[in-house]
């Protein structure tokens, strides 16, 4: 039988080490990505405006590469926002024991459709409407993502953030205006 990981008592989410640390961690890698695209792209700006040669091969290859190397940029630039809105969350909510259930009948547009249901101190629990689910890049997170036992930091009627026991961040959750029936 599995221990759930008991939820920090700290008052808000990034006040847990844990889960401060595995942000951080997460941060620092999208900038360092987002640095090096932008670096790579400034590179290819230089070469196609400044070096002249006389076959200007080179300025031209440059120049074709820099709408391609623009495109790069939208993976880490997305991921940073994404990261930057978690951040706000854990920033201003504490963590809750939680258990996620999905939704198969109902159809989300922007994610996996999930119900939350956050266990309060007395263990009564208290269901959310359908949510969506998702993550930077994941639409669809995998079913054995949520089926291990969560924490939730956010406000039960607008979304927040679930993650796994220790703070390890896996999506974000929003509420869906009007869930769709399939």
């Amino acid at each position: 039988m599995k221990i759930a990981t008991p939820v920090p008592s700290s008052g808000y989410a990034f006040d847990d080490h844990a889960t401060r640390r595995a942000y951080e961690r997460a941060r620092r890698g999208t900038l360092i990505a987002l640095l090096f695209r932008v670096a790579a792209w400034f590179a290819l700006l230089v070469v196609a405006q400044a070096v002249e040669t006389e076959e200007q091969l080179l300025e031209g290859a440059a120049a074709f590469l820099l709408v391609p190397a623009s495109l790069l940029l939208i993976g880490p630039g997305r991921r940073l926002l994404w990261m930057i809105s978690v951040g706000r969350v854990l920033r201003s909510h504490s963590w809750q024991q939680c258990g996620v259930t999905r939704c198969d009948g109902v159809r989300s547009d922007g994610g996996t459709p999930v119900q939350v249901q956050v266990f309060g101190a007395d263990g009564a629990a208290l269901s959310t409407s359908v949510m969506t689910a998702r993550t930077w890049r994941m639409r669809r997170p995998q079913p054995s993502l949520l089926a291990e036992g969560a924490w939730f930091a956010g406000d039960l009627a607008r979304g927040g953030v679930i993650a796994g026991p220790g703070g390890r961040v896996l999506m974000g959750v929003r509420s869906t205006s009007e869930p769709k029936l399939s």
